[in-house]
């Protein structure tokens, strides 16, 4: 899937199932869409190596938050969001 973000285009792998736990834990770099279902979740960065941009989505790709997270640092979002990418 690609996806304009501040207008930059990138290429992500929508992560799913079991797959959300793991995410890029002791992983290259690469960007990530995971499907929050509109739910406000705690997002960490254990055994990530590298910092992440995280954008918080709603149904229609808008941004609604920004963030960063740091390697094996923690991310508690303000917004409930339909839609969590993570750039590496």
């Amino acid at each position: 899937m690609k996806l304009n973000l501040e207008d930059k285009e990138y290429e992500l792998k929508e992560v799913k199932g079991l797959w959300k736990v793991k995410g890029l834990m002791f992983s290259k770099k690469k960007n990530l869409i995971f499907d929050l279902k509109g739910r406000k979740e705690l997002i960490h960065g254990l055994f990530v190596f590298f910092p992440l941009k995280l954008y918080f989505l709603d149904e229609n790709y808008n941004i609604l938050e920004k963030g960063e997270l740091k390697p094996f640092g923690f991310y508690l979002p303000k917004v409930k969001a339909k839609w969590l990418v993570e750039v590496s």
